[in-house]
């Protein structure tokens, strides 16, 4: 909160562009957590994050944030389930590792396995041009090649439903951060 509020203050972005913050509404609960220059923190309070398991034989995933999965400094032209499920792992661990006192133990090698028996049934991917401000950079811009698109997965998906669900709140791959690597999944059942 303290961010926004000095950021209204010397404006937002590289260009120091004018705002005035209006309001933060918590979207689970619907309280107010800050509005007309008033903070009410007791509403805002952690909560663990819950999925849910279900059947399911078909994924249809849809990149609406750029993607950012890169391997040996090449960013991704496929996205094969195994590779995608090992970044998403990836971030699942060391997010919990971060913030909480929960020690998460995964069966990596025997997920793994079980991911590279799901097939892809098709793909689309467009590199989206991403070009963001960075004082370390000599001309100020840092270039984050990157890609938007969808994909659909076939197999027996059901195990790995908790981890997609995760998956769709704590992003996948680099600039997550920034807010890459958001996607929306369907499922056939």
């Amino acid at each position: 909160m303290d961010a926004l509020q000095a950021a209204e203050k010397r404006g937002w972005g590289a260009a120091r562009l004018s705002f005035r913050l209006m309001q933060v509404i918590d979207s689970d609960s619907g309280n107010v957590i800050y509005a007309g220059g008033k903070c009410w923190f007791r509403n805002l309070s952690p909560k663990p994050l819950q999925t849910t398991g279900r059947n399911a034989s078909y994924a249809s995933l849809f990149f609406d944030t750029p993607l950012r999965i890169v391997s040996g400094d090449k960013l991704f032209d496929k996205l094969p389930f195994d590779t995608f499920i090992q970044f998403l792992i990836r971030r699942i661990s060391l997010l919990t590792k971060a913030y909480t006192d929960f020690q998460l133990e995964w069966k990596e090698e025997e997920l793994l396995n079980q991911a590279r028996k799901i097939k892809t049934l098709d793909e689309y991917w467009r590199e989206v041009p991403f070009i963001r401000y960075s004082m370390n950079q000599k001309d100020g811009k840092l270039k984050l090649s990157s890609r938007t698109g969808w994909i659909l997965y076939e197999g027996d998906l059901s195990g790995f439903v908790p981890i997609l669900e995760a998956g769709k709140y704590l992003r996948v791959g680099k600039g997550a951060t920034i807010g890459f690597g958001h996607y929306d999944i369907s499922y056939d059942k």
